[in-house]
């Protein structure tokens, strides 16, 4: 077999442009898993348990964003079985879309509107689901968070050696319920021994 070598200069390419935050899924689902990941500094666990079945209404998201970057998004579909595990399908989809997003309040107020307008389209009826999303920065210990509705975060303070509540004031509306929604976010620093549940 012979090779023929090659010279870049033969090809007219152009070249890519630099995704200045970009995120690769590590794992994703809304089946009965427990998964362990060690990433940027932050170990985590996922554990799913769906009612009633192997699939469910829950979805969580692990994102890679950088070397020292990690994305983690929960979502609560409403409903449960067959019918709310398509929906958290289909915002596991457009997680894919927005997921270069750098500001967790502007990747919710990104799903909101998309998921918002699909159910629109659809003319199926209401279909509403929860999410929480947080960015852990490594280098800093830095934990940006966002609520659409969800149930808050508790964070327990190892040094301290008790739980917080983390968020008040981030409620928001739940995905779904109608587009051009704002939503804010929170920053707390991580210490050695922290833990988020």
């Amino acid at each position: 077999m012979k090779f023929k070598n090659v010279e870049p200069q033969q090809f007219d390419c152009t070249r890519t442009a630099m995704r200045p935050f970009g995120c690769m899924e590590l794992w994703a689902g809304n089946e009965r898993a427990h998964r362990s990941l060690i990433l940027a500094g932050l170990e985590s666990d996922v554990i799913a348990v769906p009612s009633g079945g192997d699939k469910g209404g829950d979805l969580s998201a692990v994102f890679s964003c950088s070397d020292n970057t990690a994305r983690v998004v929960l979502a609560d579909c409403v409903g449960h079985g067959y019918t709310a595990s398509g929906v958290a399908r289909h915002v596991h989809q457009l997680l894919h879309k927005f997921q270069d997003i750098r500001d967790t309040a502007g990747l919710l107020a990104a799903l909101n509107d998309a998921f918002t307008l699909s159910n629109e389209q659809s003319g199926d009826p209401l279909r509403l689901t929860t999410v929480v999303t947080g960015t852990f920065d490594g280098t800093s210990g830095e934990f940006n968070f966002a609520y659409a509705a969800h149930p808050r975060m508790l964070l327990w303070r190892g040094h301290e050696r008790r739980f917080l509540e983390l968020g008040e004031g981030l409620e928001g509306f739940p995905l779904g319920y109608s587009t051009g929604e704002t939503y804010s976010q929170q920053s707390v620093r991580l210490n050695h021994g922290d833990l988020i549940l």
